[in-house]
């Protein structure tokens, strides 16, 4: 009965579509997935890869202050994890706190550091 309500000329012009579905969201882990010795792995590596983008910049300082110790006390700054989720939305095109993904971490190199 539906079927006869419907008539066929008033949908000759639609065409169909298609949909692509992407696993980008599953692309990158989060910070909170990840091991400590994957979070250590990362803060050291972006401290490095900070200092050697900006080596005039006050925050290698506070990167480094940050950093220091976390062997030795087992520990993973939070404020990193903070960073890391920041640059992996950057790298998936939904920046929290970049608009259009401009700023220090926009970057290309930055997402290279994140763990899939």
């Amino acid at each position: 009965m539906l079927k006869s309500l419907i008539k066929p000329q008033y949908f000759s012009h639609l065409q169909p579509r298609y949909f692509s579905t992407t696993v980008r969201l599953g692309q990158f882990k989060d910070w909170k997935s990840l091991s400590k010795k994957d979070k250590q792995e990362f803060i050291t590596n972006y401290v490095e890869l900070f200092q050697k983008k900006h080596p005039c910049s006050k925050g290698n300082v506070m990167n480094k202050n940050l950093s220091e110790g976390m062997h030795e006390y087992d520990d993973t700054p939070y404020v990193f994890g903070i960073i890391y989720n920041e640059i992996r939305s950057i790298a998936l095109g939904e920046p929290n706190d970049n608009e259009d993904g401009e700023g220090v971490l926009s970057d290309r190199e930055f997402s290279s550091l994140l763990y899939k």
